[in-house]
């Protein structure tokens, strides 16, 4: 099988585990399914670094230079995740152009669905008639339970619990160690503090934290 190229954008930790996982992939099958180019950054300080292996080769806009790789979205953080609709949007790439990575050591039910450009890290659990949108990132050690609802551009840090039936918006970031209680929706936008038990549905653009998980600012 022909190798698959790759193109990262952005060039965090969260990036380096994204082809730390193509790497992982590789060496299960036994071959060379996906080929790690290297990443894009809008950090002029990055250009030329070598991260895991693999190089910075410019600005979000160089993937114009690479119009034969495929891409994968590692742009997250509480900075980013609210942002990337619009940050992708003006690279205007097609929906075809943006591979899904999900770890060997992941459990994804054959029920499930996971969208294009998505990243599912180590021994992540998604259970039966979850559906994940497209650009989400789930981090080590989460847990998507039945029938969850995750959509497009959110980010699930380490050990997040969805139970069944959550309903997660458009750009939710749901901080490590958090918890949300069946059939919640947290709305567009909205940030779930590290650690956070969220028993009630939250507004969008809000932010909570505690136990059980109450609005800030």
């Amino acid at each position: 099988m022909k190798p698959q190229p790759v193109i990262v954008l952005g060039a965090g930790g969260n990036c380096r585990d994204i082809v730390d996982s193509m790497n992982d992939i590789n060496r299960v099958a036994g071959e060379t399914v996906f080929e790690p180019l290297g990443y894009l950054d809008d950090d002029p300080a990055k250009e030329g670094m070598v991260l895991g292996g693999v190089r910075v080769l410019g600005p979000l806009s160089a993937i114009a230079e690479y119009p034969h790789a495929s891409v994968v979205d590692g742009l997250n953080g509480t900075s980013l995740t609210n942002r990337k609709h619009q940050i992708l949007g003006s690279l205007g790439l097609p929906r075809a152009r943006y591979v899904t990575i999900v770890h060997p050591t992941a459990s994804v039910s054959q029920l499930a669905t996971v969208g294009a450009g998505t990243v599912i890290l180590q021994n992540v659990t998604i259970n039966s008639d979850a559906r994940i949108g497209d650009h989400v990132m789930v981090l080590p050690n989460s847990v998507v339970s039945h029938d969850a609802v995750v959509d497009d551009y959110c980010y699930l840090t380490p050990g997040v619990v969805l139970a069944g039936y959550v309903h997660l918006e458009q750009g939710v970031y749901i901080g490590a160690r958090s918890a949300v209680m069946h059939r919640v929706t947290i709305g567009t936008g909205a940030v779930v503090g590290m650690g956070s038990v969220v028993l009630e549905d939250v507004a969008a653009g809000t932010t909570v934290v505690g136990v059980p998980a109450h609005p800030i600012g």
